[in-house]
């Protein structure tokens, strides 16, 4: 019995002697990632509200009369040339029918005013009629040529309006709305179908003119749509402002899929030159109530907590007013947890 107690004894007093010495040793200092704070040229920037749009957005209508017989689905997603809706083509293929049959008959009719006319003008060479029986022979020909031309133009008219029938789309898209049912009439000019190119997008916003100075097509811009920063081009800025609010519209080109036409957006542009400012990432700002701060580390991985003001921003940069220079350290993870004066890991952040 005493030798056991005496093994408990020396296993207590090693496990006391372990936990001792693993309190003593100190823990390692954080691992943090870090950025370098860098002097760019960047512009202050105005936020302009727009929306996104499809830049082919088309209502189709008819362009001939008759009752609907059939309409695409709503969501259907067509390529150039599909079929959206078609009309009834019953009494454009009657009136094509007759329009043909009046063309044959006047040609048959011109056939033989042609020769008639020719014979007349032989017989009139020989002395053998008179002058006014060839000249109504001549007459004939030429009113049967004028009436055939006239049916040959019917003719293609109902051609038309058969093949027409059909309404087509004009470029490839989705077909969002049907603006008439089967069965209802439509005449011409109807609208038929609402048709939209969702993977052709873009923001369309109203900028000050005097923004607009700063602005140039194929520039970069940020965009902001349903709360997801994204960078995206200048496509079009058209040069005529309105008289009354003094701004003019620009187009910023969007990638498929990256919005739904018709969300909310924003843009923003430069509003005034660029200039040499003192940028951080974004991810370094740690906003409070108070007020934003950053921490920096220095020569000995020592983090010290600084507050900034914030100024304009450029993608992921923002410029900092405070006590930072070009070059030192700003943490941009792992700052959320730390204390001012606590030793950390830095680690260049990719």
């Amino acid at each position: 019995m005493r030798l056991i107690s005496m093994v408990v004894g020396l296993t207590a007093a090693s496990l006391v002697s372990a936990a001792a010495a693993q309190q003593a040793s100190p823990s390692p200092p954080p691992r943090v990632g870090v950025a370098q704070a860098r002097a760019l040229r960047m512009a202050p920037k105005v936020t302009l509200p727009g929306t996104v749009v499809a830049r082919s957005d088309s209502r189709l209508a008819s362009e001939v009369e008759g009752r609907v017989a059939w309409v695409a689905e709503v969501g259907t997603v067509v390529k150039a040339g599909d079929v959206v809706a078609r009309i009834d083509r019953n009494v454009a293929g009657m009136q094509l029918a007759s329009d043909k049959a009046n063309v044959a008959r006047l040609s048959a009719q011109l056939r033989f005013d042609r020769s008639q006319a020719d014979r007349m003008n032989r017989l009139y060479d020989q002395s053998a009629i008179a002058k006014a029986t060839r000249d109504q022979a001549q007459s004939t020909r030429e009113m049967d040529e004028g009436a055939l031309a006239q049916a040959q133009a019917s003719m293609r008219k109902s051609e038309y309006q058969f093949n027409h029938s059909e309404v087509r789309a004009p470029f490839p898209g989705r077909v969002v709305a049907r603006l008439i049912n089967p069965g209802e009439y439509a005449a011409p000019g109807k609208e038929i179908v609402r048709l939209v190119d969702i993977d052709s997008i873009e923001v369309k916003a109203q900028s000050p003119i005097d923004s607009a100075r700063f602005l140039r097509e194929g520039m970069p811009v940020d965009v902001e749509v349903a709360h997801r920063p994204l960078t995206a081009a200048v496509r079009a800025i058209v040069p005529v402002g309105d008289e009354a609010s003094r701004t003019i519209e620009i187009r910023v080109a969007l990638k498929a899929g990256q919005a739904f036409v018709g969300d909310a957006a924003k843009v923003f542009v430069p509003a005034a030159a660029p200039r040499q400012v003192l940028a951080v990432p974004r991810d370094a700002l740690v906003l409070r109530e108070d007020n934003t701060y950053l921490f920096k580390v220095d020569g000995k991985n020592v983090a010290t907590r600084v507050a900034v003001e914030t100024g304009t921003s450029d993608g992921s940069m923002v410029e900092v007013h405070g006590p930072v220079k070009p070059g030192e350290r700003v943490i941009v993870r792992g700052a959320e947890r730390l204390e001012a004066g606590q030793k950390v890991q830095p680690i260049l952040a990719s």
